[in-house]
């Protein structure tokens, strides 16, 4: 059996490597960023009803790859609960140094939060892999780029049907990469096919790039 101080150092290690994972799928966006919103007819802005999302767990992330993560998570914070527990509650029988019982309640308080956070990734990856993928076709109604822990982040915002139709209704937002964000502006018509559940988009069939009068 390994003495005591390598078993917390391992398990803060495994707690550590599980909340960067979460954070990870995460993807949290700071507090700052830039959004551009669509313009109405009358040269308004129309302020659309969107949910960004922006500290939504695994939202936007690949389905296989959020399985992925999600299942690290449970099986670093089952690791690291179950290397300590036990030492912990000895603990109690025969006290160690006071530095040693913070470390060892700190890592199980940590493992049981990763713990249900990594299974419901898990359980939504899963979801989606098995289920059909859900379309859309809809208005850009606004694009925000923000900055986030691990890099800018860019998201859009589409409202489904006709854009006079759907006034009242909530816009669903995506998170794209640089290249499809700078090829969108508000007002564009697109389609998309996404997961139903982490909203992942597969394919999106962006407006064609206006042509250029000869002559």
């Amino acid at each position: 059996m390994p003495p005591l101080p390598a078993v917390i150092d391992l398990s803060l290690v495994a707690v550590a490597l599980g909340s960067l994972l979460i954070l990870r799928l995460a993807h949290g966006a700071l507090p700052w960023g830039h959004l551009m919103i669509a313009v109405g007819p009358d040269g308004r802005p129309m302020r659309p009803r969107v949910k960004w999302h922006l500290w939504s767990i695994s939202r936007g992330e690949p389905p296989r790859l959020a399985a992925i993560g999600g299942f690290a998570s449970v099986a670093l914070g089952c690791a690291a609960a179950m290397a300590v527990t036990p030492r912990l509650v000895e603990s109690v029988f025969r006290p160690v140094s006071s530095l040693s019982t913070s470390l060892m309640i700190f890592t199980v308080a940590v493992s049981t939060i990763l713990m249900p956070l990594g299974l419901s990734v898990l359980l939504r990856a899963i979801l989606d892999m098995t289920a059909r993928r859900s379309s859309m076709m809809g208005v850009v109604v606004g694009l925000r780029r923000d900055a986030g822990i691990f890099g800018r982040s860019y998201r859009i915002a589409v409202q489904a049907g006709d854009r006079a139709m759907a006034k009242r209704l909530w816009a669903e937002s995506f998170r794209v990469d640089r290249a499809t964000f700078e090829r969108l502006s508000p007002g564009d018509r697109i389609s998309i096919e996404y997961s139903a559940r982490l909203r992942y988009v597969y394919h999106m069939v962006l407006p064609e790039p206006l042509k250029k009068a000869v002559g």
